[in-house]
């Protein structure tokens, strides 16, 4: 008899999607919250690509005050969430957007909880204190299709101290809205398309083949690797082709849907001491180890990484289930290559003698996701992925 985990099923209680969705949606929602001091967290990228003015245009009301912090780091520290949370002493907000990718949107969710609790980052992020309730309403708008972090529970944080990244769950954690619109995506430069796109594939595929995988996130996986294996190379050569951004910004959406419901596993375990170390992106760190863990993880769960591999269009009839399974490393290889994804750490000056102490760390402080793979993988496994990648 199969068995399925009691695992919570969360996403916001609104998810709005389609091609304009922002410029028809927006002002109505702000309106529902009954919202008149609002917060728009973004950074200067965003600024100056106009979509900060834009949503400015879209709440022209008399009775709405907005204003911005665009102060967001590509990968923001503990610090410099710090600085944002200075900026906001003595402001009163009662509703926070945040627009921009990833970082942006974690930054937005973490500060509307560390508005309504007080304290410092540090005593949340790998601290003592847990949140208690849910902060000022958020609406979060993706302008890149990457870590779906619009839907999910979490956020994370470079600690430059620890020269790790930091993660801080929390049910209260979850947006009240997401507003996800292709348009809103049509600037990001194809390198950044990539390594986004690359990271909304690794949490489908971490979601799907994880130990608290359901039926439920199941369908959001699958969904999701399907449209960004047809999408990804077409949203990297032709930025402005909406129907392959839909593709990818729903790919990404339905990526962190299965995320937020199975969460991920070894892949992001091991990034975790890369991009905590060195300067690479989330997205470029887990797109680099992806085929390397499946590679090693496949052999625990062979029917999902062969069915991996029909959705990203490899051809398995006839195959055996294992000989179908490795061709998903396959395509997860190839897919990097031709979006030009570094597929090894040594592209970025990685010293070889860190390898064994990362493998070790690995270990020690990533159960949670390291307990979550479908492979159990020992420290020499851990270290093998690593020298493989190097």
């Amino acid at each position: 008899m199969a068995i399925i985990k009691p695992v919570p099923f969360r996403i916001p209680p609104a998810v709005i999607t389609g091609t304009g969705s922002v410029r028809e949606n927006l002002l109505a929602e702000v309106n529902n919250l009954k919202a008149k001091n609002i917060l728009v967290v973004s950074d200067s990228a965003i600024a100056g690509a106009g979509y900060l003015d834009e949503l400015r245009g879209f709440l022209a009301q008399p009775d709405l005050d907005f204003e911005a912090y665009t102060g967001i780091e590509a990968e923001p520290s503990i610090e410099n969430m710090e600085t944002a949370l200075a900026w906001c002493a003595g402001k009163s907000f009662d509703a926070i957007i945040g627009l921009g990718g990833g970082s942006v949107i974690d930054s937005a969710k973490m500060l509307s909880a560390l508005l309504a609790h007080g304290g410092a980052v540090r005593d949340y992020v790998g601290g003592p204190r847990a949140f208690e309730k849910r902060g000022a309403p958020t609406i979060m708008i993706p302008t890149t299709s990457g870590t779906g972090a619009e839907v999910t529970v979490n956020v994370v944080f470079k600690d430059k101290e620890a020269k790790l990244k930091r993660v801080v769950v929390s049910p209260f954690l979850m947006p009240d809205l997401a507003i996800v619109d292709p348009l809103y995506t049509l600037s990001v430069p194809p390198a950044v398309t990539a390594a986004t796109g690359m990271d909304a594939l690794t949490h489908a595929i971490e979601a799907y083949t994880a130990v608290k995988a359901t039926p439920m996130t199941d369908l959001f996986a699958e969904d999701a690797i399907r449209r960004i294996g047809r999408s990804l190379r077409t949203a990297v050569a032709c930025g402005q082709n909406v129907e392959a951004r839909l593709d990818m910004s729903l790919g990404s959406l339905f990526g962190g849907i299965a995320n937020a419901g199975a969460s991920v596993g070894a892949v992001h375990a091991l990034s975790y001491p890369l991009c905590g170390e060195y300067n690479i992106s989330h997205g470029t760190g887990n797109a680099l180890l992806l085929p390397y863990v499946a590679e090693v993880t496949m052999m625990g769960n062979i029917p999902k990484f062969a069915r991996i591999a029909e959705l990203l269009g490899e051809p398995i009839h006839g195959l055996s289930p294992r000989l179908a399974a490795a061709r998903a490393v396959e395509a997860i290889k190839q897919l990097s290559t031709d979006i030009d994804i570094p597929l090894h750490m040594s592209r970025f000056g990685v010293l070889a003698e860190v390898l064994p102490r990362w493998a070790k760390t690995v270990i020690e402080t990533q159960v949670r996701l390291m307990s979550n793979t479908p492979r159990v993988m020992t420290e020499k496994e851990v270290l093998a992925v690593y020298e493989a990648a190097f």
